[in-house]
């Protein structure tokens, strides 16, 4: 165990501390306010103080986690042997920098309460975060930071043993439409044909005759290939469904069709099926807690993960209704627009709640790639080498990386086609690890 003297010991202390030493380093701590103790303590002790009290291990506190407001902080990035690094304290011989103030600023997403830029859904704009403007979004920093205070740590404290990691790729498949023509309803069916006609696509008119008259399989069929795809490599594995009323952002298929709910268990047989949260349940919680009520009916399961559909998350008002609705983990936190890593870290971590000053017991899975978002580069190729450097990053910590790929990308339209192959080899040379 190692013992932290720190003169307050508040809730933002103690959740970054328990997430850096324990989650991350697999070291038991326990606090103390008082010096007497500290200096008594004959094992292995660190403080969080202005000055080193005696002759531990010490860092110097920045003001972020001694005070429970949120305001406005200037930060200022600095270079510290090829990490960049805010809340300095060059004169310190341990360690350059607030590492637990820092991560936490970061990990916390303190940023998103402040004012910032939105999208036209709301969402949080990249551009206004700190890793976008100083070129560290692909890279989790906050991981990069933690192997250098565990490299200085045992400077000190050779004696001193940590947590082992390994680096694990898993894949999630977010489904929005489970079928492209089948099971749609009458009124939709035609309106599909009428806009068909109307572009003069032959070909998918032709695609939707034969597989309403059951002759061939819908192209976005293909679950069991994808299923193969991750089994062969020896990945882990999440479908997410939507289960929401037909709407302008969310048009899936009712959740009343039967080939939709047999579609649902027959994956639930093979691998984990979880939620796509509709855009639509945004701001009502009702909502969730109706669509969670009806995929747990299918499935015959408590759903313990989820997802936001079309990434509409707004912190901390998304998280505290996940938390709510007894949701445990959550794998919406990534950018619309841009890959790489939204909270500067690849580890899964507790969400805490700023507004309240509280951690909750909502595990944020950080995702840093999507097909969507990569295919704003518009080639495969491009986009390869995209994943292959932020994946460089991620071994390099033995990280966590978690992909997510729309359900139209295992579609076997000739569209997809190269990015389908892309992915295959993407998987193939990192998987079966």
């Amino acid at each position: 165990m190692i013992l932290i003297y720190t003169k307050l010991i508040n809730p933002r202390i103690k959740y970054i501390f328990n997430h850096i030493f324990c989650n991350r380093l697999g070291l038991k701590i326990d606090f103390t306010s008082c010096k007497k103790d500290f200096i008594k303590y004959e094992s292995f002790k660190m403080s969080y103080n202005d000055n080193q009290i005696n002759d531990e291990f010490y860092i110097k506190p920045s003001q972020i986690l001694l005070s429970s407001r949120i305001k406005e902080i200037e930060i200022n990035i600095e270079n510290w042997d090829g990490l960049p690094v805010f809340f300095t304290d060059q004169k310190n011989p341990f360690f350059k920098f607030d590492i637990f103030g820092a991560s936490f600023f970061l990990i916390s997403r303190y940023e998103e309460y402040l004012l910032h830029l939105k999208d036209d859904f709301g969402r949080f704009d990249p551009s206004s975060s700190l890793a976008y403007k100083n070129r560290f979004l692909k890279k989790p920093i906050v991981d990069f930071w933690i192997e250098r205070f565990k490299l200085k740590l045992l400077d000190f404290y050779p004696n001193m043993k940590f947590k082992k990691h390994s680096f694990k790729l898993i894949t999630c498949l977010e489904v929005p439409c489970s079928y492209d023509f089948k099971g749609k309803g009458l009124f939709r069916t035609l309106g599909g044909f009428l806009r068909d006609v109307l572009r003069l696509d032959v070909y998918r008119i032709y695609r939707r005759v034969l597989v309403l008259l059951n002759l061939l399989k819908d192209p976005l069929d293909n679950y069991h290939e994808w299923i193969n795809i991750n089994k062969k490599n020896k990945l882990e594995t999440i479908v997410f469904f939507l289960m929401a009323d037909f709407s302008r952002y969310d048009r899936n298929l009712s959740f009343y069709s039967k080939i939709f709910k047999e579609k649902i268990k027959d994956i639930s047989d093979f691998c984990e099926v979880s939620l796509l949260s509709s855009f639509s349940s945004i701001e009502n919680k009702k909502i969730i807690k109706n669509e969670k009520k009806r995929l747990e009916s299918v499935v015959k399961m408590n759903i313990i993960k989820v997802r936001q559909n079309l990434i509409k998350v707004d912190i901390p008002i998304t998280y505290r209704n996940f938390a709510s609705l007894g949701f445990k983990e959550d794998y919406s936190l990534q950018y619309y627009n841009f890959p790489g890593f939204r909270a500067s870290t690849s580890y899964p971590f507790y969400f805490f709640d700023l507004e309240n000053e509280m951690e909750t017991k909502l595990l944020i899975n950080p995702v840093c790639i999507t097909d969507r978002v990569l295919k704003i580069y518009k080639k495969p190729i491009v986009a390869r080498q995209i994943i292959e450097e932020i994946t460089k990053y991620v071994k390099q910590i033995n990280g966590k990386m978690i992909i997510v790929l729309n359900n139209s990308i295992i579609s076997d339209y000739s569209d997809n086609f190269k990015w389908k192959k892309m992915f295959n080899r993407f998987f193939n040379s990192h998987g079966k690890i």
